[in-house]
């Protein structure tokens, strides 16, 4: 986008109010944007042309929750990505990989490495107490 940073966003919508409270409207290239209640949590969702679920954010009265429906996520920040949480859990079906400069674990408590198959460590030097 070329617009400059005080350049208002000018864009021709259709909003359409249901009689459930709920609002569309719609986006280029089929999508649309639908903000509903669902019991007390209020939605903001944006759909793909067929209706299927593309991003969700469930406003609920311990605080927002933001869902994800895609092929691939990418996240790139120039200084940090921050993860807090009690517990944070990463799946993958083929591959997790982590790669980069220093990598460090560290736990508080008992650490623990599971494999149904082989475990290999490669270094110039390991160290091991």
């Amino acid at each position: 986008m070329s617009a400059g940073p005080k350049e208002k966003l000018v864009t021709e919508t259709a909003v359409e109010e249901t009689a459930d409270s709920e609002r569309e409207v719609f986006l280029k290239d089929g999508k649309k944007l639908v903000i509903s209640e669902q019991g007390s949590d209020q939605l903001v969702e944006i759909r793909n042309e067929s209706g299927m679920l593309e991003l969700r954010i469930k406003l609920t009265e311990q605080g927002p929750v933001l869902q994800m429906e895609s092929v691939r996520l990418q996240l790139k920040a120039s200084e940090a990505v921050e993860i807090e949480s009690s517990r944070v859990e990463i799946k993958g079906s083929e591959q997790v990989a982590i790669e980069g400069g220093k990598i460090a674990v560290a736990a508080e408590e008992d650490a623990t490495v599971e494999a149904k198959g082989e475990v290999r460590v490669t270094g110039t030097k390991i160290w091991l107490n």
